[in-house]
């Protein structure tokens, strides 16, 4: 009986020590609309005890195209002048849009689209959300959109922090395969509905534009897109650990010794 009852009290006190870790997400909702219609060349948000600042880009370098799908001229995301470079950012009641270097702010340009600049050549323009923290992108919304509704979303799952610059002056879209970007997913025909995703990775930089068939390698169409981005959502997961109670396995390891001796003194 007496070796029955040590056992009891040794199986809990391993079984405390042996707690396993917990793993907890925060969620945090982003709203990116607002009330008027302006420009900047960022804009900083807060969610719970999450920071972001977005930026826009788009691929309207204007030099010499050495490889790359965008430089086919047969290739559905030909571009004319696919480097990537800093765009303005708009932000209007129904979410966030790009004007490139190319285009104008008349609609849908002002817009994150990729139907053509208003010298007919085609862009791609995308926003850069980098977080404090790695999270994970799960879902979109858009406000607003002309035509066709499809966007694109890649992730950064390199290493280290990428700086005020993240994209040389001679990157394409098709290049950030090798500086540590990966695809996650396109959604077709999103409207103003949510799109929901599932990267299942964190990571402190998305890339969230119109579709752009380079991403994917589908021949899909890539020219006739135009949204604003009006919301996401994030995830950020938080290991907790369960430490065992030092006084609480004290007292039982006591009680088991006094089991032991009445035992011994019989």
């Amino acid at each position: 009986m007496v070796n029955k009852v040590l056992a009891g009290f040794f199986a809990l006190a391993v079984a405390g020590y042996a707690s396993a870790g917990t793993t907890t997400y925060e969620t945090q909702s982003w709203n990116l609309g607002s009330g008027g219609s302006w420009d900047s060349n960022s804009l900083s948000f807060t969610s719970g005890t999450v920071g972001m600042t977005v930026t826009a880009w788009s691929s309207s370098g204007n030099y010499s195209c050495d490889s790359g799908p965008e430089c086919d001229s047969s290739n559905v995301s030909y571009d004319k002048d696919p480097y990537i470079e800093s765009a303005v950012l708009t932000r209007y009641s129904s979410g966030l849009g790009a004007v490139n270097d190319d285009e104008d702010y008349s609609s849908p340009h002002h817009a994150l689209d990729n139907k053509g600049s208003a010298n007919s050549w085609i862009d791609y323009d995308m926003v850069l959300f980098e977080f404090d923290t790695a999270v994970e992108l799960t879902s979109v919304q858009a406000g607003w959109y002309s035509s066709d509704s499809d966007i694109s979303i890649v992730g950064y799952t390199g290493t280290g922090s990428l700086d005020d610059t993240p994209f040389s002056t001679d990157t394409k879209w098709s290049d950030l395969f090798d500086d540590g970007w990966t695809y996650q997913t396109d959604k077709f025909n999103i409207g103003t509905n949510v799109a929901n995703i599932s990267p299942g990775f964190e990571s402190k930089y998305w890339l969230v534009g119109v579709y752009n068939s380079v991403f994917s390698g589908n021949a899909g169409d890539s020219k006739y897109d135009a949204v604003k981005l009006k919301g996401i959502t994030t995830t950020k997961s938080e290991a907790q650990t369960q430490v065992p109670e030092p006084a609480t396995y004290a007292l039982l390891l006591i009680g088991a010794a006094a089991i032991f001796r009445r035992k011994l003194s019989a």
